[in-house]
């Protein structure tokens, strides 16, 4: 039940097919029966607030990642060619057949942008 209330939208023509055919409800807490009046309240309630959980957790994870960033601590995936040293710069990766492809590709956009101002 924990992961089907995530959305209400599929939540409530859930619990109406539940209720028409007879079914029950569980999860680790209780079995209920979304056919009584007490149920259908019990299980929408659960439902909006096992919701509003989950958007809080994004809202938690979100803050979490920005405050990581303006901290200057997220590192993400890098591109092809580049690597983190082991303090945390970016650098060009240490193998000697890639560092010319890297170096004409910085080449190229510069060139492409220099000549895109004029």
């Amino acid at each position: 039940m924990t992961r089907l209330v995530r959305n209400l939208t599929d939540w409530y023509p859930l619990l109406d097919i539940c209720g028409y055919k007879g079914g029950l409800i569980a999860d680790r807490d209780a079995v209920d029966d979304p056919a009584t009046p007490n149920g259908r309240l019990l299980l929408g309630l659960k439902g909006t607030l096992s919701e509003m959980e989950r958007h809080t957790s994004r809202a938690r994870l979100t803050t979490g990642l920005l405050h990581k960033a303006t901290r200057g601590a997220l590192a993400l995936a890098l591109p092809i060619g580049l690597v983190r040293d082991q303090f945390g710069p970016v650098q060009k990766t240490p193998n000697l057949e890639v560092q010319p492809c890297i170096e004409r590709i910085f080449a190229t956009f510069l060139r492409v942008h220099t000549a895109s101002k004029v």
